[in-house]
């Protein structure tokens, strides 16, 4: 039984690695991926806030959470916040120790209660009011402010269209460059793919970044500049309001024609 079982799993490798190696065709054709950015300022604010105490009396630790959630909640409705827009977790509650260096064993120390609320606003103003009247402590603090983008979606979907057509373009370019003409498409992923003669993602040499901008019919990417390097996504932990950029990457084989 055990025989048979490695001789599967060797089968699944071997087929794991021969959908690898047929991900490039052995007939002529041309590699190329398209690659869209787009720069876009966040509209959204997401923040969560932390409660947690603890004390020797569980219910006093409960009741010192439950007073600061909502002393939060009405701060946050205050701000603008539609309830709709707030999550509370449910409450947690457990034994809390500290390690005594002076016994060298855990201590208790009490019972412990937790609860997190997650709110998001719709502009930087709103966020701003409500933390300038917001006072932490240990037992009430801030663990993240993230920036959002409300159409994210719509954005992404039409990075992904530019994307495609950034490859087809390249393709064409290139195969026009040395002579040839694109047969059918072979390939297609946004994975990229591991290849035999040496190339790995990352050693392209540039990518395409195309401007944010909004008209009657929704979204249009128009090319705004070549750079020399890849460019990354930029962190979202700041709130502050400022650019940032979304990218999406295809690969695509195609064939080229006699």
């Amino acid at each position: 039984m055990k025989l048979r079982y490695l001789l599967v799993l060797a089968l699944t490798l071997s087929s794991d690695l021969a959908a690898q190696v047929n991900a490039i065709p052995p007939m002529r054709h041309i590699l190329v991926y398209g690659e869209a950015q787009a720069r876009a300022i966040p509209d959204r604010f997401k923040i969560s806030v932390n409660f947690e105490a603890i004390d020797m009396n569980a219910d006093a630790a409960r009741r010192r959470v439950e007073e600061n959630v909502q002393q939060v909640l009405g701060r946050l409705k205050a701000a603008g916040v539609a309830d709709g827009e707030i999550v509370a977790t449910s409450m947690e509650m457990g034994a809390r120790e500290r390690y005594d260096d002076r016994k060298g064993e855990q201590v208790f120390v009490g019972t412990g209660v937790k609860r997190t609320v997650v709110a998001r606003f719709d502009s930087q103003a709103s966020l701003k009011t409500f933390l300038a009247d917001l006072r932490t402590s240990k037992e009430l603090n801030v663990s993240s402010v993230d920036t959002e983008l409300a159409d994210e979606a719509e954005l992404r979907k039409a990075l992904r269209e530019k994307a495609i057509e950034s490859s087809r373009e390249k393709a064409e370019t290139i195969a026009k460059a040395y002579g040839a003409r694109l047969g059918g498409l072979y390939s297609v992923s946004d994975v990229a793919p591991q290849f035999q003669y040496g190339v790995r993602e990352g050693s392209w040499p540039s990518t395409y970044e195309w401007g944010r901008f909004q008209d009657t019919d929704g979204y249009t990417l128009d090319k705004v500049q070549v750079t020399g390097s890849r460019m990354k996504r930029a962190n979202l932990e700041s709130f502050q309001t400022g650019y940032v950029t979304f990218t999406d990457k295809i690969y695509t084989v195609f064939l080229l024609a006699d």
